[in-house]
């Protein structure tokens, strides 16, 4: 039997990683600091263009699902301990609002993230909230309503359809989304001082451990060059038999910030190593325990493998370089002159390369009736495309090059949108299993693609994206993406009422690996037709009442999924969805009670099921306990009705549709403590304890149960001072 555990010299090694980063980090702090460089797109005629940053990052918690409204934390309604400092100007908040804390109204640094085709950057929050910190260590809380196999670091999919996003080139990447490494998400920063972050979290004992290690060290070397690393790792044995998961995850990242020079560079490595049981084979081990005529835990539950594993390695480089062109333009202060850019030349690369391997070593003998032998494994696949013991593995590369133009907006008092206009090569490299060449199959496709981008981001009351693409060579020839986003505020009482829109059509090429796959239980040719896509959905966020309305519906043809059978299918008949939500936050005084509802439809519940109504309750109390301690103390639950839940193929790392077994109706609930201490976060969290008062049926996709009633603890500490 082959072991997955980490071993005590690999765990240790581990935290002396840790502590010596810890201690390089709060040898940095003793540094002088440094000037934030401000994003040379925001520049305006102000002096000190980073207000204009700091003003603009406040308006943006108006466009995003907190609970509270901005006007709420400007009144002192809501403790200011869960807000992130670096969105308040210098002047907007009395200087005795952080007594004795250390996170001064002054900012300590700027985050944003990037686009990943033409480097331009969006400010974003830093996870420095408190609200709801317990629930981002688990997989249910990245979504209403969340589907995965129960440990953490397992596949996962939002069982929110508009979640979803469209199917990568390597679509065994899909299933880890909660955990993948990507230069679009990663949060890039310019400090004023060295910042370090540490995040520890810990459930289970030592035979069912689940641990999570995550570091973050950013800092300044002058006032245009910024150095990061961010460690990410996992080991989870998981509460159930084979399940163990293990993720390591390194990224290396940094930008260069000048007038003239805007860079960004990342790298980033990763591993994941799941074990993979096929669910449990007797449900009623969960749903009626009291039939089982013997003292059991949740690891003596029986499932259908054993020693079989998925591997997956990611390896990234991304580099994106900005030369703007402008002029420059006295200032206040005429001794000194801004720069005010034009126009930039834009050029972006990025590398992957991916790799994906499914084994087994449940290779003992069985004689099937008509007296063939195959290995335990076999027979739960009805096909056999070869005959020694399972070890499937297919490989990816992807080389993108892309050269854009850009006319920045409001260099001028009549330039009221920015363009940018672009042309991208891909080369993508397919290695698979085959029955000829060697056993190899390698297939390489060239891709063109040429596009445009209009945008207004300045001014409160009008703001719009709009996005198209269009591939002009190569493997996506005739691929079309159109997408636009709208958004516009009003005044309504002197309180702010913002209103969005986005709408998109698209017509997308089916993926290599949707037409063609071999493995040994699975193999596959197909010929696709393009799918089309066509989305409309708006939002509405209404401060009186702290209600966000929002609702969405897409028409699809030629929709590509999974079906029964476990293999791509292609449904003909066009597939309407339609979605709208509710989300409503209520406080009266230290009480809170937020909710957020989803109703979802679909035309054709075999290609896309959904459940009909999908929803979150969190109910607290949250206040200060003593000047320096921030408590919240609350009870939440995700829930959604009965449905045919997607199901999940191990030997494809896919999910699949399947009419055979229902999943929902049934809460899972979690008692919990979050308390904030100066740059100190900690939790305590009771998860899965509607069973006590309800009949269990805790199944989160078929045969595949959450884990049973647990402790959970977390820790976060920011080094930044």
């Amino acid at each position: 039997m082959t072991y997955f555990y980490v071993s005590l010299h690999s765990m240790k090694e581990k935290l002396v990683i840790l502590c010596i980063f810890s201690l390089f980090a709060m040898a940095s702090i003793a540094q002088r600091p440094h000037i934030i460089v401000a994003d040379s797109s925001m520049i305006t005629t102000e002096r000190d263009s980073l207000n204009a940053i700091q003003e603009r990052a406040k308006k943006e918690l108006n466009k995003i699902d907190l609970p509270f409204s901005n006007d709420s934390i400007l009144n002192d309604s809501i403790p200011t301990d869960s807000i992130p400092y670096y969105l308040f100007p210098n002047d907007s908040l009395p200087d005795d609002l952080f007594p004795s804390d250390s996170i001064k109204i002054y900012p300590r640094f700027t985050v944003w993230k990037i686009n990943e085709r033409t480097g331009e950057k969006y400010s974003v929050l830093p996870d420095t909230l408190l609200y709801n910190y317990q629930q981002t260590t688990l997989p249910d809380g990245h979504s209403i309503a969340m589907g995965y196999l129960g440990n953490l670091g397992s596949p996962a999919i939002s069982k929110l359809f508009f979640d979803r996003g469209e199917r990568d080139h390597f679509i065994f990447y899909d299933a880890y989304y909660l955990y993948n490494k990507r230069p679009e998400n990663q949060l890039f920063f310019n400090t004023r001082i060295p910042y370090t972050q540490l995040n520890y979290q810990r459930a289970g004992g030592n035979v069912d451990k689940e641990e999570r290690f995550e570091t973050r060290f950013t800092m300044n070397f002058n006032r245009h060059l910024n150095v990061a690393f961010d460690l990410d790792f996992i080991n989870a044995r998981g509460f159930y038999a084979s399940q163990a998961a293990k993720q390591n995850n390194y990224t290396v990242y940094s930008n260069y910030l000048s007038d003239r020079i805007e860079a960004h560079a990342y790298a980033s490595q990763g591993s994941i190593t799941n074990f993979e049981n096929g669910g449990i084979s007797d449900p009623t081990f969960i749903t009626t325990p009291e039939i089982i005529e013997q003292n059991f835990t949740s690891r003596d539950i029986p499932t259908y493998f054993k020693n079989t594993w998925n591997r997956m390695k990611t390896n990234q480089f991304y580099l994106s370089a900005r030369y703007n062109l402008g002029y420059n333009k006295k200032g206040a202060n005429e001794e000194k002159k801004d720069f005010v850019p034009v126009a930039s030349v834009i050029l972006t690369s990025r590398f992957k390369q991916q790799e994906r391997r499914f084994l087994s070593y449940d290779t003992a003998r069985v004689t099937l009736p008509d007296q063939s032998v195959v290995q335990t494994i076999d027979t739960l696949y009805k096909n056999r495309y070869y005959k020694s013991a399972v070890d499937d593995s297919t490989r990816y590369t992807s080389l993108k090059n892309t050269l854009a133009l850009s006319m920045r907006e409001g260099f001028r008092d009549w330039v009221k949108f920015g363009l940018t206009a672009f042309v991208e090569h891909e080369t993508r490299n397919f290695n698979l299993l085959d029955t000829v060449q060697d056993g190899r199959f390698q297939h390489r496709e060239q891709a063109t693609t040429i596009g445009g981008i209009l945008s207004k981001q300045q001014g409160e009351l009008f703001r719009f994206n709009v996005r198209a693409d269009l591939g002009a060579l190569g493997a996506n020839l005739g691929e079309f993406r159109a997408e636009g986003d709208v958004e516009t505020s009003i005044k309504i009482a002197g309180r702010l009422t913002t209103l969005t829109g986005q709408a998109y059509i698209k017509n997308l090429k089916p993926k290599f690996l949707e037409q063609q796959y071999h493995s040994k239980y699975f193999w596959w040719n197909n010929d696709f037709d393009d799918t089309r896509r066509v989305y409309i959905g708006g939002k509405l966020f209404i401060p009186f009442t702290n209600t966000t309305l929002s609702a969405g519906v897409e028409n699809i043809q030629n929709f590509i999924y999974f079906d029964e059978n476990k293999l791509p299918f292609q449904e003909g008949e066009n597939i309407q969805v339609f979605s709208a939500r509710i989300d409503q936050f209520i406080k009266l005084g230290v009480f809170n009670w937020n909710n957020s509802v989803v109703y979802q439809t679909s035309s054709n519940e075999d290609a896309i099921p959904v459940p009909m109504l999908s929803a979150y309750s969190n109910i607290f109390l949250q206040t200060k306990i003593v000047d320096e301690l921030t408590l919240q103390l609350g009870l939440d639950a995700h829930y959604h009705t009965e449905y045919f839940a997607p199901g999940y193929e191990a030997a494809l790392l896919q999910f699949y549709n399947q009419r055979e077994k229902k999943v929902g109706n049934y809460p899972i609930v979690t008692g919990y403590a979050n308390m904030h201490l100066k740059q100190v976060r900690f939790f305590v969290m009771f998860y899965n304890i509607a069973h006590y008062v309800m009949k269990p049926n805790y199944f989160s996709l078929p045969n595949y149960p959450v884990n049973p009633m647990l402790m959970k603890l977390g820790l976060s500490v920011n080094l930044n001072n």
